[in-house]
């Protein structure tokens, strides 16, 4: 086969310890189990095996990175992140906040098998023993599932919802829709108050009728805002003025925690999470960063950041 073949070329592995590897991969994973934000349950963890970790990203580089992406998927892009998502809805007054249930153990092998078959130039057996390597057994509904925590599961998910991005992107441009997806979280943005509801409806009928993969909105999380009332996306505040920021909330912390490492109060493990904080920040508001600079000046501000 030319996907065992192709990996041999580049991989100090042979034959039979490809195929096995391959054979086996759904099998090869450590599971368990972390609380979800605000107790709403648990997720589960599924991380492959070291080896099966280094087949992924050898199938990331040479099979996922030719199949397409929308330019609507904003996650897992390079040179993308939460600021260009929020950035292109900050200007709009009225904002759709959807989001998918389960998003990543609701795609399965056969969705991206139907997708392989659909874009990428393989045979269908490598396209089987492809899904195999990507997707891990899941033992209470023995189905292959999309795994959080394995390398190429990012890259897997962009590229599945192509068609889904497309549709969307099509239907939202022709109502002068703005419309961005970050991972499972869908944003739509418009300055015409009365057409979010269609959206809406559009993509309940869509979720429906795709062929692949089968998706359900969590409609828990379903919001409707406009500028009369704060407007968050991925953890970003949408500013009146056209612009994300990290939020009053989260700059008065940073600088609360700056103030208590310039007067040296600060242990070791909050120093980092300060340092964490501000190099989120830095990506989002470089203004507040100034402010941060000249709060503590440049040499104080450098031995913070550089750990030194």
């Amino acid at each position: 086969m030319k996907l065992i073949t192709a990996i041999q070329n580049d991989l100090p592995l042979s034959i039979s310890e490809i195929q096995l590897l391959l054979l086996s991969a759904p099998h090869r994973y450590k599971v368990h189990e972390i609380q979800k934000r605000h107790n709403r349950g648990t997720r589960v963890i599924a991380q492959p095996t070291s080896e099966i970790k280094v087949l992924q990203r050898w199938a990331t580089t040479n099979i996922l990175a030719k199949l397409p992406i929308h330019s609507a998927a904003t996650a897992y892009v390079a040179e993308s992140n939460t600021k260009k998502h929020a950035q292109a809805h900050a200007k709009n007054r009225y904002l759709l906040k959807l989001d998918f249930k389960d998003f990543f153990p609701s795609i399965k092998a056969d969705d991206y098998l139907q997708h392989l078959i659909k874009y990428a130039k393989i045979d269908i057996d490598d396209a089987r023993l492809l899904c195999r390597l990507l997707f891990w057994r899941d033992r209470v509904s023995n189905s292959l599932k999309l795994s959080i925590g394995a390398p190429s599961s990012p890259m897997v998910s962009n590229t599945v919802m192509y068609d889904f991005d497309t549709f969307v992107s099509e239907f939202c441009l022709k109502i002068e829709v703005v419309y961005t997806r970050y991972a499972d979280d869908l944003a739509f943005s418009t300055d015409n108050p009365k057409v979010l509801e269609s959206v809406h409806e559009f993509i309940i009928t869509l979720c429906k009728n795709l062929p692949y993969p089968n998706l359900q909105l969590n409609e828990e999380k379903t919001v409707f805002v406009s500028k009369k009332h704060k407007r968050y996306l991925t953890g970003l505040v949408l500013t009146n003025d056209g612009k994300p920021s990290v939020g009053r909330d989260k700059k008065r912390q940073i600088r609360a925690m700056v103030n208590t490492y310039a007067n040296g109060n600060m242990p070791d493990d909050e120093l980092n999470r300060l340092r964490g904080l501000i190099a989120y920040a830095h990506g989002i508001d470089e203004k507040f960063i100034d402010s941060l600079i000249r709060m503590v000046g440049t040499e104080n501000y450098n031995k913070l950041i550089s750990g030194r």
